[in-house]
């Protein structure tokens, strides 16, 4: 049996309903935990995307089946636009309600400001600076990713990415927005079909799939 070698995580960002009501049974029927980051108050995120939004009170119990509930602030707003007294109520609100000891900066923003607020509430945090993460990571407060969209990732791509990820014995963060079976419009979106032809590759390669939190707590 080939050792297993390397990690992949795989984040879903926003709370979509489609990944909620599609991608999660397709997780769990693979016995593959995720990451999924929650905005508190997503009213204005869903009229601006134009796609339903699940609160985050129904996805909270889905850490009973293993999956991670990380915080994506409390208004996805910009961390770096704000004052002080707002930075504190982003960041604290959302790591008591979600009990969340991941981050996932909104839009990727983030400054020396706010990565010291970040650590009062959290123990790790995602960027959207692309690139692979070593194991250990050099800085648990600035994770890189893969950020996918519908112009960047096809099957192929995302599996030869997760293979190099097996051969580097790297952690590959993969992440995602909106996946759903029917096309959409929006920028951040993957077809159903298509994320799960890679899911059932990575399912078969010898390579730890788990959540950020799991992979920064065994180390």
């Amino acid at each position: 049996m080939t050792p297993k070698r390397g990690a992949i995580t795989l984040v879903f960002d926003d709370g979509y309903t489609p990944v909620f009501d599609q991608v999660v049974p397709l997780l769990n029927q693979y016995h593959i935990p995720a990451v999924f980051a929650m905005p508190i108050n997503h009213q204005s995120l869903s009229q601006e995307s134009g796609c339903p939004i699940t609160p985050w009170q129904k996805w909270l119990p889905l850490t009973s089946q293993g999956h991670e509930i990380a915080a994506h602030s409390l208004n996805h707003t910009d961390l770096t636009t704000l004052n002080n007294a707002q930075l504190e109520s982003e960041l604290k609100d959302p790591a008591q309600l979600l009990h969340a000891s991941t981050l996932i900066y909104p839009g990727g923003a983030y400054d020396d400001r706010v990565k010291k607020y970040t650590q009062k509430y959290y123990k790790y945090a995602r960027t959207t600076a692309k690139g692979f993460a070593a194991i250990p990571p050099p800085d648990s407060y600035a994770l890189p990713t893969y950020n996918f969209t519908k112009h960047n990732f096809s099957p192929p791509k995302a599996n030869l990415l997760a293979a190099y990820t097996w051969l580097t014995n790297s952690w590959l963060i993969e992440t995602y927005h909106l996946v759903d079976k029917h096309p959409s419009s929006m920028l951040h979106s993957v077809q159903l079909k298509d994320f799960a032809k890679h899911l059932a590759f990575i399912n078969r390669l010898p390579i730890t799939i788990t959540t950020i939190k799991n992979i920064v707590n065994r180390i």
